[in-house]
């Protein structure tokens, strides 16, 4: 009887924890998925891709994303972006969305890189007018020409009349190498607006170009008069001459000399005269001289 009554309260104990532990489970499972996050796939890059790369399997992925956190428009199919041209860089781990893609039916090349209402212009370059190589693709600079002045008396001069520009390509590089290495080509492609690129095209045909490399994130404005050959020299001046010592000068009072009592000039006396003779109506002159009364008498 007794064993009879223990077996009645073991069984009644297991009973009442499965009860408990199925209560327990059920709770935690609605408090899990009160706190679920609905997802929803996206297809995002596996690798970084530049501007103008095209889009094949192994460069992107299927992730879940939270559903309030998802770009608008993103893909949610591999097939959807597969083949497609990148129009700007995209990284690892971002998802694709159709603002960072081309058109569709785009092909890799230049053109992806051009924003909308400007254009691809490429100018002649040398070591000197593209910095031994070291602008690349992406890089922003500033053009100068140097031409011959329409003003007569200033022959020639340097201005910077473009700024800003960005460097679309260098020779047939259309991306930056990460190695950061020099590019050496004979032609650098800017993107210019319609207008810049008259301005440039006349600019090449009258003097010579040269390519101003400027700082990353450099947003200031260039307003020069632009150089002569005359504004060489204009830092120089002449060399400033010594300056005399400094004479100092002391007042004494002035001591008048007496004065001189000047001779009075001694009368004349002429050393000869002259004696008019008149005989009749005829009047004759005679010269008699005076003797020196200063000469010694001769001594017998």
């Amino acid at each position: 009887m007794a064993e009879r009554r223990y077996s009645l309260v073991f069984y009644a104990a297991v009973l009442v924890a499965a009860a408990a532990t199925y209560g327990v489970y059920l709770m935690l499972q609605r408090t899990r998925e009160a706190n679920r996050v609905a997802t929803a796939p996206v297809v995002v890059a596996l690798k970084d891709m530049p501007e103008g790369a095209t889009i094949d399997r192994t460069s992107i992925a299927t992730n879940a994303w939270p559903l309030p956190t998802i770009p608008a428009g993103a893909f949610s199919s591999p097939d959807s972006v597969v083949g497609r041209v990148t129009r700007v860089a995209v990284f690892a781990g971002e998802p694709i969305v159709p603002g960072r893609l081309a058109p569709n039916g785009t092909g890799p090349g230049l053109e992806v890189k051009i924003t909308p209402g400007k254009r691809a212009m490429a100018i002649r370059i040398n070591d000197v007018a593209g910095i031994s190589g070291l602008i690349q693709p992406n890089s922003r600079v500033d053009v100068m020409v140097t031409m011959k002045n329409p003003e007569k008396e200033k022959p020639e001069i340097s201005k910077l009349f473009m700024e800003n520009m960005r460097v679309l390509s260098v020779g047939t590089e259309v991306h930056r190498g990460a190695d950061g290495k020099p590019i050496n080509a004979t032609t650098a492609t800017l993107e210019v607006t319609p207008q810049e690129a008259e301005r440039l095209a006349a600019a090449t045909t009258q003097g010579s170009i040269q390519l101003v490399l400027r700082g990353y994130g450099d947003p200031d404005s260039v307003k020069t008069a632009g150089a002569t050959p005359a504004d060489i020299l204009t830092g120089f001046s002449a060399p400033t001459p010594r300056s005399a010592p400094r004479i100092r000068y002391v007042s004494r009072p002035v001591q008048h000399a007496p004065p001189v009592a000047t001779p009075e000039p001694r009368p004349v006396v002429p050393d000869s005269m002259v004696v008019k003779v008149y005989r009749g109506d005829k009047v004759s002159q005679q010269k008699f001289s005076r003797p020196d009364s200063t000469a010694k008498p001769e001594t017998p």
